[in-house]
């Protein structure tokens, strides 16, 4: 799924695995069937700053009014730029290497520590050197949240990987942030419906499918990353015949079952030329293939920038302009 010299696709599966497995009721929340913790404002005077004490999954937790030094290992740290606030440590790193942050994050953030992955194992070390004044700890922290808050005030985010808005919202609450929020969620919803307008004035009544095809097998998605982008946020067609996803969003499926499936375009995700579509009779006989109705994407950037803030921003024009582009000609 990414960069194949570095790791193969059995390498990201079992990636997936600990992910969902880490995440816990993630998957449930993402399709909101759990009220999330309220957060509530609570001003409490200490010796050395103000603080509040606010809800979070483990329960109470007193937190600095105004942190400074924010460590976050939640995920949100793209999410944390959008409201002002540029963390000391982070867990988004590049999904082929656990040290190195995102490439987006690489030109926002370039000082910034990245301590692995954060649906993984994350390094304490790094981040009791960083003298956090707060940590955001996600799902898949929960085993060492005591460790973690032996070194700063840790806020457990209840929402991982999948469920970008609920966990936007819920840490934009934790720090008094909401507006910002609210603000950039506006404008995002108002050029993603701009895009589909844009989108739909040529293409109509057309369908769409998101595949992933790496040199063993393909994936078809009906949600999340991508795909969520594709048929929420932009609100394109969803081909029918779109089978019902795994927890993770998509569904493996042969390539004889392509047959049945026969999108108007398709939004292809790979990170090598060279994968299970090749010379396939069945893939070259689709409707989206003969029209040349393919958007190409790598995977890398749908698990890099689909499920975070600014990702999901730059994401939002290069596919419409892909589309836009390839219609217009």
């Amino acid at each position: 799924m990414f960069s194949l010299k570095r790791i193969s696709f059995v390498g990201i599966a079992l990636f997936m695995m600990v992910m969902l497995y880490g995440c816990g009721n993630s998957g449930q929340e993402a399709q909101g069937d759990n009220t999330p913790p309220a957060v509530t404002s609570e001003p409490v005077a200490t010796n050395s700053s103000e603080t509040r004490t606010i809800k979070d999954a483990m329960g109470d937790v007193e937190i600095p009014v105004n942190p400074v030094r924010i460590a976050d290992v939640s995920g949100s740290t793209e999410e944390l730029l959008v409201l002002g606030y540029k963390p000391v440590i982070t867990g988004n790193t590049d999904m082929a290497n656990s040290l190195e942050i995102t490439p987006i994050l690489k030109k926002e953030l370039p000082n910034v520590t990245p301590v692995g992955w954060f649906q993984t194992e994350v390094n304490l070390e790094a981040i009791s050197a960083a003298s956090p004044d707060l940590i955001l700890a996600g799902p898949t922290q929960e085993k060492i949240y005591d460790q973690l808050n032996m070194i700063a005030p840790t806020v457990r985010v209840p929402y991982g990987f999948n469920a970008f808005r609920e966990r936007f919202a819920f840490v934009a609450e934790v720090l008094d942030k909401k507006a910002e929020m609210d603000e950039w969620l506006k404008a995002y919803d108002q050029r993603a419906q701009q895009l589909h307008d844009q989108i739909t004035k040529i293409t109509n009544e057309e369908t769409f499918a998101v595949i992933e095809a790496t040199e063993k097998e393909i994936r078809i998605y009906s949600r999340t990353g991508i795909a969520d982008m594709i048929f929420n946020d932009l609100g394109l067609l969803i081909a029918p015949g779109t089978p019902e996803p795994d927890p993770w969003g998509g569904k493996v499926t042969s390539l004889e079952a392509l047959s049945t499936f026969n999108p108007d375009h398709i939004i292809l995700l790979s990170d090598n030329d060279r994968n299970v579509l090749d010379k396939s009779k069945v893939w070259s006989s689709l409707k989206a293939v003969k029209s040349k109705n393919i958007y190409r994407m790598t995977s890398r950037q749908n698990y890099n920038e689909a499920f975070f803030a600014l990702g999901k921003e730059a994401l939002l024009e290069q596919i419409a302009e892909q589309i836009k582009e390839h219609i217009n000609k």
